[in-house]
């Protein structure tokens, strides 16, 4: 989909990092920066040009954790987040009874905005009150959590793990992974990936690091080649893949610069909300302390394999327990250096003494500011669920002055690189507090060093790929309550979304 005729970008300011430079306009060729052109700078006469009327242009977000095709699934669903009661979920799901004769599946409810949780309450018999002859589900907003009904339950393998039969309580990989259990059909899927894509432009991505399947890696080579594929995607495929990627000869870096696999997904814990997220201290007010999910010994294993065989991990490791752990057996199994870049997955919660061991190893941290808005405000789920120990989580600020490479991602909780920037910038305490330039670096340059593409993604910079984004404020200098609005999105060169005047 490269641009293949010259395109002059012109009067707009446009944001150069690290440093701010004095750029006039940007000539985009086959889907590169053909010229940067600064103040004073000549040649650029009859071409086709865009007037940006004002705009802020900047490189294109880079989403650093994305499940944007089940993020697409979940919007032909049923929405159960503005629900503020488990009453108005199960009035939600009853209303769609009807127009689901297959699956009612409920995503995305978020017990911290509901006056009461009865917890009492969420069984499969309530939800058997529903429908005792289709699977009825709800998700919470984490994915680590669900509460199904009984037809649900008589679909989930008996051989997965953590499931409560008798109370319809689905924990870790059973949450995760309803989608495999109750897959969407191929029309489904195919829209998933167009409404996925389009939320992604409207939000101002360009490139999303997705952790996925194999069919539906298999699906996106396929939009590919039609050559249909309109944002850049870097796949990391679960770890439960990783022996058919070794007999397919198929490493890190498999691909070009639309679709390419970039690594392995490895899940070490599971999340606060769901209290599955491990823990060096109990949760408040329980002797609980969260699920380590793979032995260390295992786990060794798989880096050994990463590192003999070239592929990159990414590590979900979010509690402090787990962070440790992996840090620990990655110190001891990788070279200096790091470079296969393996990443660790959110890392909510650290000690200092792993903090530094993550710099020493050069261990990057991918992380998600827009968690900090959603929960750790005073009050919000991270004290509900640590107490005191909220003010030491997403440490931005301190990990970075440590030396830790981060990159920003989503969750897609929700989509948009704008929303987290202010839970970066805007932070609650100092430990976590960057400027908004730091934040949208670890939004674009941070998030190609991720993926081995900073020689040209994250920067308006000649030669670079031409994937750009122009809002309407300059996002350097916004407020704590004011977000800019994207007004335009390019990917090679070509405009995927535009709102400019």
């Amino acid at each position: 989909m490269n641009r293949r005729t010259p395109l002059y970008l012109y009067n707009g300011h446009f944001i150069t990092l690290p440093n701010a430079e004095q750029v006039r306009g940007l000539i985009i060729d086959h889907g590169l920066i053909q010229r940067v052109v600064r103040r004073g700078d000549k040649g650029v006469q009859n071409l086709p040009a865009m007037n940006l009327h004002d705009a802020y242009v900047i490189p294109g977000f880079i989403d650093s954790h994305t499940h944007l095709i089940s993020r697409g699934i979940e919007l032909q669903r049923i929405d159960l987040a503005p629900c503020r009661s488990l009453d108005d979920c199960l009035e939600k799901l009853r209303s769609a009874r009807s127009k689901h004769t297959a699956v009612l599946f409920g995503s995305n409810y978020d017990e911290t905005t509901w006056s009461d949780y009865p917890i009492e309450r969420m069984t499969k018999r309530t939800l058997d009150a529903i429908s005792t002859s289709i699977p009825v589900i709800m998700r919470r907003v984490c994915g680590h959590f669900a509460v199904v009904n009984t037809p649900a339950l008589k679909k989930i393998p008996t051989t997965w793990n953590i499931v409560d039969r008798r109370c319809g309580h689905v924990f870790k990989n059973a949450a995760l992974y309803l989608n495999d259990i109750f897959p969407p059909d191929g029309t489904e899927l195919r829209r998933a990936i167009d409404l996925g894509i389009r939320e992604a432009h409207k939000k101002g991505i360009t490139s999303v690091h997705e952790i996925t399947n194999v069919e539906r890696f298999g699906l996106l080579q396929r939009i590919h080649a039609a050559g249909r594929l309109r944002l850049r995607f870097s796949l990391y495929l679960l770890h439960t893949y990783l022996d058919r990627l070794r007999a397919a000869n198929l490493r890190s870096g498999f691909g070009d610069d639309m679709l390419r696999l970039a690594g392995i997904k490895i899940f070490m814990d599971g999340s606060l909300g769901a209290r599955t997220a491990a823990l060096c201290r109990p949760y408040r007010g329980m002797r609980h302390r969260g699920i380590l999910m793979l032995p260390a010994s295992v786990l060794a294993r798989t880096v050994q394999i990463a590192e003999r065989d070239g592929y990159q991990l990414m590590i979900h490791s979010l509690g402090d327990r787990a962070v440790a752990r992996v840090v620990q057996v990655l110190g001891a199994n990788i070279p200096g250096g790091n470079p296969l870049r393996h990443r660790l997955e959110h890392v909510e919660l650290l000690d200092k003494r792993t903090m530094n061991t993550m710099a020493q190893k050069h261990i990057l941290a991918s992380m998600q500011p827009n968690f900090v808005r959603r929960w750790q405000k005073p009050g919000g789920l991270y004290e509900q669920r640590l107490g005191e120990r909220y003010r030491r989580m997403n440490c931005f600020k301190n990990m970075q002055d440590a030396g830790i490479r981060i990159t920003f991602g989503s969750d897609c909780m929700p989509t948009g690189p704008l929303y987290g920037m202010q839970g970066a910038y805007a932070h609650p305490f100092t430990c976590g507090r960057v400027s908004p330039r730091t934040a949208l670096m670890m939004y674009t340059r941070a998030g190609a060093f991720a993926t081995h593409d900073e020689g040209k993604k994250g920067r308006l910079k000649q030669g670079f790929l031409a994937d750009l984004v122009a809002l309407d404020r300059d996002p350097l200098l916004t407020k704590a309550t004011h977000i800019p609005r994207v007004l335009l999105t390019m990917v090679a060169g070509n405009p995927v979304y535009c709102r400019l005047p």
